[in-house]
């Protein structure tokens, strides 16, 4: 099978090297400044790396601001250039396609596969991230998360797998979801909860895993000055990070902690959702 692995991070190339063993035939581009497997190819040419190729490996996510996802590459890519060289017929992986994306591969004939929209993609990502997680705060903080107090904003997958990992670690975890349903089911779990509206700000961490504004100006004027904040959901994010840090906090983001964190675990659940996406369309 020949694929293109197209921009990218570290999960893209180490995602590559598995291609290559099992014996796809490769070629790259927008990862001039990667290390590649020996022995694949990187094409000058953007059109050269996607002629021919039965499957095109993109980004997670695709895209950033108009521009191919590429920390790679020598120089920017418009996302625009890579949808007029794909080919009709091609199968394009990736991560949070644009809507603006899919209409257009809808119309020409591109099958779009998000790994976003794939069941065992999303929750094999969203364990790998509440890991990645515990081991960033405890890496970035000079406190432990045995006897400290950690609010998890959001109880999605990723929400419901963290609480339980930092409530084994000793943390006192409390739960803070819109949904009285979701509040309920952390009770039930043996977390405090709390709708966004009622937390106060005694918190030694605070992790958002909700894009939305959810975290207020009265809830960050009510954290210690030794708070620590990691934003893991994507823009625009759950709290104002300007306004948090003239407070005097401390603030992180990390969208994409999988590829930080575990890329190779990473790359190794993309292979795997991989193989079976092509399995389903051989069938």
């Amino acid at each position: 099978m020949k694929v293109a692995v197209i921009g990218g991070d570290r999960r893209s190339v180490l995602l590559a090297g598995l291609l290559q063993r099992e014996g796809d035939r490769l070629r790259s581009y927008a990862l001039e400044r990667a290390e590649l497997p020996e022995g694949m190819a990187r094409s000058e040419h953007l059109q050269a790396a996607l002629y021919g190729a039965d499957a095109v490996i993109l980004p997670i996510p695709a895209e950033k601001g108009g521009l191919l996802n590429a920390p790679y590459a020598r120089l920017p890519c418009r996302m625009e250039e890579v949808t007029e060289a794909l080919w009709p017929g091609q199968l394009v992986f990736g991560g949070a396609f644009s809507e603006q994306l899919r209409l257009w591969a809808a119309s020409h004939g591109v099958q779009l596969v998000d790994w976003m929209r794939r069941p065992g993609f999303v929750i094999g990502n969203a364990a790998l991230t509440a890991e990645g997680t515990v081991g960033l705060l405890l890496q970035e903080s000079e406190r432990s998360l045995f006897g400290s107090r950690v609010l998890v904003s959001g109880f999605g997958r990723i929400g419901r797998l963290l609480a339980v990992k930092l409530s084994a670690l000793g943390a006192g975890v409390t739960v803070a979801a819109r949904r009285e349903e979701q509040r309920a089911e952390a009770e039930a779990l043996g977390y405090a909860a709390a709708s966004f509206d009622a937390l106060n700000g005694d918190y030694d961490f605070v992790v958002n895993t909700v894009p939305e504004r959810v975290l207020g100006e009265d809830f960050l004027c009510c954290l210690p000055e030794t708070a620590l904040i990691l934003e893991l959901a994507s823009a625009p994010g759950g709290y104002d990070r300007n306004l948090a840090e003239n407070l005097g906090l401390r603030c992180l983001a990390a969208p994409g902690l999988p590829g930080r964190s575990a890329p190779l675990s990473a790359a190794e659940l993309m292979r795997r959702e991989f193989d079976l996406a092509m399995k389903e369309e051989r069938e």
